[in-house]
């Protein structure tokens, strides 16, 4: 007899080709009808990397939807419990999300990459026809790598799709600022201007900000599932909390940019950091199971903060852009690390519990193999018997 999964899995390779070659036909024949009959730039303004670029975020973000859709039709043992404790409206964020960073990582990467391409063949020109088909396949490639990612997304693979998009974001920003000066303000300051360098960094941390909050529903699941007791529960509930409060400070320094909304970007951004530290502090008591390497680990981190502000005020080691490099990229590190450490404990708890379900059908008491022999003695003794 087939294996279920297998066939799940083949069924799932089967779809995300059937969505890869739809997006090759959608977004080819869009790139046809723009392109016209006359040969367009690699990169540039109405160029093949333009249409590229925009095409492929609109269909990253459907395929994403479509996995998202397809994984709900197949829940896993532990989706009614997810279910009752996200809601409709938790869904809903969740995939957008997931929707809007495949989006905004296919939108920036395929723009960068068309511009390395025409870095690499100045001068060239594509035809009508070899534009088509070359936008198609970028549109192939996405749809079919969302859909899977959507698929099989977990904790360990948003950790590493938000570390990536966050990565880049905001050196998209940097490379696209107009004062090439920015860095001796500060860090927020990339979020001032009105051009794509601002808008980039700005809507940068405002879908990481969606992406934290979604992380804070995937990486306690089991954990929730799994507390028996109301204290333990509570725990839970106490951690998914400082997470998602993490998420909404970070989306709120996006949404109030410094030049206009100082108090609030200012308040957004310290009370990040002051939800950053409670965690590190409560950790063990949130999460009595975490590594104590990680803890330990956390209050290295927050030292490295507390020093780097102190180097720069009262010291004047340095500028205000250092230390808040320091401090969002200490942050951001210790966020993924917890967030895969998270996903280490649920992992131990799943394999734990599976030994146990499988336990009593594999493991039959067998009889006591010194009490089925006899010993030596005995043995002499019926050995001397007529």
């Amino acid at each position: 007899m087939s294996d279920p999964t297998h066939r799940a899995a083949v069924t799932s390779e089967s779809r995300a080709l059937v969505i890869g070659s739809a997006g090759f036909l959608v977004l080819g024949g869009v790139a046809l009808l723009l392109v016209g009959r006359e040969p367009v730039a690699l990169s540039g303004r109405g160029s093949a990397g333009d249409i590229a670029a925009l095409g492929t975020a609109i269909l990253g973000a459907g395929a994403v939807v479509a996995g998202c859709v397809q994984r709900r039709q197949q829940p896993p043992p532990a989706a009614p419990a997810a279910s009752a404790r996200s809601g409709r409206l938790r869904t809903a964020i969740d995939i957008a999300a997931l929707a809007l960073t495949h989006a905004s990582i296919f939108l920036l990467g395929w723009l960068a990459l068309f511009a390395i391409f025409q870095q690499a063949f100045l001068g060239a020109v594509l035809y009508p026809v070899a534009a088509a088909v070359l936008v198609g396949t970028t549109g192939a490639v996405s749809a079919y790598i969302a859909y899977l990612s959507a698929l099989s997304m977990t904790a360990y693979r948003l950790a590493a799709l938000l570390a990536g998009f966050l990565v880049t974001g905001v050196l998209t920003s940097m490379l696209t600022a107009q004062d090439p000066l920015w860095w001796q303000e500060h860090l927020s300051a990339l979020g001032a201007s009105s051009d794509i360098s601002g808008v980039t960094f700005n809507f940068t941390l405002i879908v990481a900000g969606v992406v934290v909050t979604t992380l804070a529903g995937y990486s306690t699941l089991t954990l929730a599932t799994a507390a028996a007791t109301p204290s333990a529960r509570h725990r839970v509930r106490l951690l998914e909390s400082g997470i998602v409060m993490l998420g909404i400070f970070l989306a709120c320094v996006g949404v109030f940019p410094v030049d206009e909304r100082f108090g609030l970007h200012t308040l957004a951004a310290s009370g990040m950091v002051v939800v950053y530290g409670s965690l590190i502090v409560r950790i063990r008591a949130l999460v009595p199971s975490i590594p104590a390497t990680f803890a330990a680990l956390g209050w290295v981190f927050l030292a490295a903060i507390v020093t780097a502000a102190v180097l720069w005020f009262p010291v004047g080691y340095y500028n205000l852009t250092a230390v808040e490099l320091i401090a969002a990229l200490l942050i951001f590190s210790w966020l993924i690390v917890l967030i895969r450490n998270l996903a280490a404990v649920d992992a131990d708890q799943l394999d734990a519990d599976q030994l146990d379900a499988d336990r009593p059908a594999n493991q039959l008491p067998q009889p006591d193999a010194t009490a089925a022999q006899p010993g030596p003695a005995a043995q002499d003794e019926k050995a001397a018997e007529p």
